[in-house]
C-alpha cells in the first residue's frame, strides 16, 4: 500500500495505546455510554436506537441499529416487539452468516414475512423477491472448475432467481406497491461477502501474485481455484489495510446494497426499522453513519457512537462469528474486533476524499437529492 494506516490517521486524534491510563478512562466512557444507549437485552447485542446519538435530530423509534437477533430471549421479543413495536428488520449479512447461523429462523421470526433483495450492479435498482413461509434466502449455486473439468462444485449465494421471474419485482416497484402498514417484513440484504472483498483487494496485489495464481489455474481467469490462491495474499493486504480499508471496500462494493437499505429506511410505512449484521459493528455502523450525517449530526458524535461497539465481540464471545463476512480465524484480533474511534474518522474523511461529501457519496450510488429528503422526512418528522 502507498499510505499506511498511521499516515492515514495523522490528523485524528487517537488514544495512545502505550498509555494504559487513557486508555482505561476510554474503556471506562464507552461502558458508561453503552449502559446509557443500548437497549437493556439479555441476548442481543450493541442495539440502541439512532436516536440515542449525541445530538441526533432523529425522532424516537423510528431506526436501530443493532448485532444479530436469532438469540433474543422472550424478554428481549418482548421490548423490541411489542414495547418498541419493530417491524422491519434489514439483515445485511452474506449467504456464508446466514448459512452458518442456527437461528436464522429462530421462533422471533415467525410473524415475519422474508424478502430476499437481489443485486442489480450500482446505479440499477434491485430486485425483490418474497420468499414463502419456510423458504430458505440461500440457494445452492453449482459451477464448473474450469471448461476443460466435468467436476461441479457448489457455493452459497443468496436465491437469484432474476427479475423476470414473475415472483420477482424491481425494488422499487415493490417498495411502492407493497407498503408495509399491515405486517412485519425481514429483508436480506446481503452487502459483501468474501468474493466482493478479493475483488476490491486484488487491484492492490502485485502483479506478479496475480499472474502466480493464474498460472496455477489455466481455465477461466474468475475461476473460483484462481481466487482461493489468491486468499493468502489477500488476507495480509487486508490484515496491513484494516478496518478503514474493509469500510472502504465496503463503500464501494456493498454500494447497491446501501443504496436499496437508505430506501427501506425512507419508506415511513415499515418503521421502526432494525438494520443489523453479526455484531453490530462496522456494516452497521456504517450505514448509521451515513444516515446520521445526512441528518446533520456532528462527525465527532458519529465516531463516538460507532465506539461504542468497542466490546461488542468480547461480549458474544462467539469466535465463529464473522467479521465484515470475513472469518475471524484469518484476521488479527487486536485489528477487527474492535471499534477505534480513528477508524470511523477515517471512513468519513474517505468518503469526504473520494466523494466530495456523503451527499456526494449518495448521488455515486443513486440516493440523490429526492430520496435523501425523504429520509430527513421519514426520521425527522411528526
Amino acid at each position: 500500500m502507498s499510505e499506511t494506516q498511521d499516515d492515514k490517521v495523522e490528523n485524528v486524534e487517537v488514544v495512545p495505546a502505550e498509555d494504559e491510563e487513557a486508555e482505561k478512562a476510554f474503556q471506562d466512557e464507552v461502558r458508561a455510554l453503552c449502559k446509557e444507549r443500548n437497549l437493556p437485552l439479555a441476548k442481543v447485542k450493541n442495539c440502541r436506537d439512532l436516536h440515542s446519538m449525541r445530538n441526533s435530530p432523529i425522532k424516537e423509534g423510528r431506526v436501530f441499529r443493532t448485532g444479530r437477533l436469532g438469540d433474543a430471549t422472550e424478554e428481549d421479543q418482548k421490548l423490541l416487539f411489542d414495547e418498541l413495536g419493530i417491524k422491519t428488520l434489514v439483515d445485511l449479512r452474506s449467504p456464508t452468516e446466514l448459512k452458518d447461523d442456527p437461528a436464522l429462523n429462530a421462533d422471533i421470526f415467525a410473524n415475519f414475512t422474508d424478502v430476499v433483495w437481489i443485486e442489480n450492479g450500482r446505479g440499477h435498482d434491485g430486485c425483490i423477491r418474497e420468499l414463502a413461509k419456510g423458504e430458505s434466502p440461500i440457494k445452492r449455486k453449482r459451477f464448473r472448475r474450469n471448461r476443460q473439468s466435468a467436476r461441479e462444485e457448489e457455493e452459497e449465494v443468496i436465491c437469484e432467481y432474476g427479475c423476470d421471474d414473475p415472483k420477482s419485482l424491481p425494488a422499487g416497484t415493490f417498495l411502492k406497491t407493497k407498503e408495509a402498514s399491515d405486517r412485519k417484513e425481514r429483508h436480506f440484504v446481503s452487502l459483501m461477502n468474501e468474493f466482493k472483498y478479493v475483488r476490491g483487494t486484488v487491484s492492490k496485489l502485485p502483479k506478479r501474485t496475480i499472474a502466480k495464481s493464474i498460472l496455477k489455474s489455466p481455465g477461466a481467469v474468475l475461476s473460483k481455484r484462481i481466487w482461493n490462491s489468491l486468499k493468502k495474499p489477500f488476507i495480509s493486504e487486508i490484515n496491513d489495510g484494516g478496518l478503514i480499508m474493509l469500510n472502504d471496500l465496503l463503500l464501494r462494493f456493498g454500494a447497491p446494497g446501501i443504496r436499496h437499505v437508505l430506501e427501506l429506511c425512507a419508506d415511513r410505512t415499515r418503521h421502526p426499522v432494525a438494520f443489523y449484521c453479526t455484531a453490530g459493528k462496522d456494516r452497521t455502523g456504517t450505514i448509521a453513519a451515513i444516515i446520521s450525517s445526512l441528518v446533520g449530526v456532528k462527525p465527532e458524535d458519529i465516531v463516538e457512537d460507532y465506539s461504542l461497539s468497542a466490546n461488542v465481540y468480547a461480549e458474544m464471545n462467539d469466535h465463529q462469528a464473522m467479521v465484515g463476512a470475513l472469518s475471524q480465524r484469518s484476521l488479527n484480533p487486536k485489528t477487527f474486533l474492535g471499534a477505534p474511534p480513528e477508524v470511523m474518522a477515517n471512513t468519513l474523511l474517505s468518503i469526504e476524499a473520494n466523494y466530495g461529501s456523503v451527499e456526494g457519496y449518495c448521488d455515486w450510488i443513486g440516493f440523490g437529492p429526492e430520496q435523501r429528503e425523504k429520509l430527513r422526512e421519514a426520521l425527522l418528522e411528526d
